[in-house]
C-alpha cells in the first residue's frame, strides 16, 4: 500500500471518529444544559478549545495573521455563536435525535442562501434534495402531534431549522473569505472559535449569572467529565481532524462521512438517552438523510428523465 493510499485510508477513519463524536454530542450536551446555564456549558467548551487550539497551531499561524483576517474570523464566529445559541435552546425543548436531524439539513440549505448572497447557481438536485429535505422535516414536525409535550417540540423543532440556516450561513461566508478572499483557513478557524468562545462567556455573564446565581455554576464529577468531552473530543478534536481528514480525502467523500452525523445522532439518543422513535419520526429521517445525500454526492436523479426525452 503506498503513502498517498494510507493516508487516505487514516484520513476517512479520522472523519468517522469526528462524525461519531459529533453524533454523541447531541445527548450529551442536552443532559448537560437540563442542570446548568445554557451558555455557560457553551463557554466552557468553546473558550478553552480555542486557546488551546490558538497555542498548538501559533507557530504555524504567527505570520498569516493581519486585521482582515482576523476580522473575517470574527464575522464567522459571531455566525457560529449564534448557531450554537439557538441549536442549543432548541435541544433543550426538542429531542437529541430530532435536533440532529434538523441541524444536519444545513447542507441542503447551503445552495440557496448561496444564490442569495454570491449568486451561485442552484443545480437541479439542490432543488430536488430541498423538496425531500422539506418534506421530511414535515413529517418529523408532525410526529410530534401524537406527543403530550408538542408545543415545545415544535419550539425546538423551529429553533434547530433556525440554527441549520446560520451553519449553512457559515460555511458560506468560511468560503468566500478562504477561498476567495484567500484568508488562511486556520486563523478562521482560531478567531472564530474564540469569537464564540468569548460570546458565550459574556453571555452568560451578563443573562445567567444575575437571575440564576452564582450557585448555578459549580460543577459536579459527572459534568466536568461531560463538559470536558465536549470542548476536548467534540469541538479540538474534531476542528483540527476535520481539517487534517479533509486535506487528504475527496470532496464527496468526506462530505458522505460527515452527513452521518445525524444518523450517529438519533443512535446515540436512543442508546444513551432512551428516546423511542414513532413511524412518521423514523420516515421523517429516512427522507431528510436521503435528502442530504444526494445533495452531498450531487446526484442528479432527473438524469434518467433527461435521457428519455432524448
Amino acid at each position: 500500500m503506498n503513502k498517498e493510499r494510507r493516508l487516505n485510508i487514516i484520513s476517512k477513519i479520522i472523519l468517522l471518529l469526528i462524525t461519531i463524536a459529533w453524533g454523541s454530542s447531541f445527548i450529551i450536551l442536552k443532559e448537560t444544559i437540563d442542570s446548568l446555564p445554557i451558555f455557560y456549558v457553551l463557554a466552557l467548551r468553546f473558550l478553552p478549545a480555542s486557546i488551546i487550539l490558538f497555542l498548538i497551531l501559533i507557530a504555524k499561524i504567527k505570520d498569516k495573521l493581519n486585521k482582515k483576517s482576523i476580522l473575517h474570523g470574527v464575522i464567522i464566529g459571531l455566525i457560529l455563536f449564534s448557531a450554537y445559541a439557538v441549536q442549543t435552546i432548541g435541544v433543550k425543548y426538542t429531542t437529541a435525535s430530532r435536533n440532529a436531524f434538523l441541524t444536519a439539513s444545513y447542507c441542503v440549505l447551503t445552495p440557496f442562501l448561496a444564490y442569495f448572497i454570491n449568486k451561485t447557481k442552484i443545480q437541479s438536485y439542490n432543488v430536488i434534495s430541498a423538496i425531500l429535505c422539506l418534506t421530511g422535516v414535515g413529517f418529523v414536525v408532525f410526529s410530534s402531534g401524537i406527543e403530550e409535550n408538542s408545543s415545545s417540540l415544535l419550539l425546538g423543532d423551529f429553533l434547530t431549522l433556525g440554527c441549520a440556516i446560520f451553519y449553512a450561513l457559515q460555511i458560506i461566508m468560511i468560503n468566500k473569505y478562504q477561498n476567495i478572499n484567500g484568508d488562511d483557513g486556520v486563523v478562521l478557524l482560531v478567531f472564530e472559535l474564540l469569537t464564540a468562545g468569548v460570546c458565550c462567556t459574556v453571555t452568560t455573564l451578563i443573562f445567567e449569572l444575575p437571575t440564576q446565581g452564582v450557585g448555578a455554576y459549580s460543577l459536579n464529577i459527572e459534568q466536568i467529565l461531560k463538559i470536558g468531552y465536549l470542548m476536548l473530543v467534540c469541538t479540538l478534536f474534531a476542528q483540527l481532524g476535520q481539517m487534517l481528514g479533509q486535506k487528504y480525502t475527496e470532496e464527496n467523500e468526506a462530505s458522505l462521512i460527515l452527513s452521518l452525523e445525524a444518523f450517529f445522532g438519533a443512535v446515540f439518543a436512543v442508546l444513551i438517552g432512551d428516546e423511542k422513535f414513532s413511524i412518521l419520526l423514523v420516515i421523517g429521517f429516512i427522507i431528510i438523510f436521503i435528502a442530504e445525500i444526494i445533495n452531498e454526492l450531487k446526484i442528479d436523479v432527473l438524469k434518467p428523465l433527461k435521457r428519455l426525452k432524448r
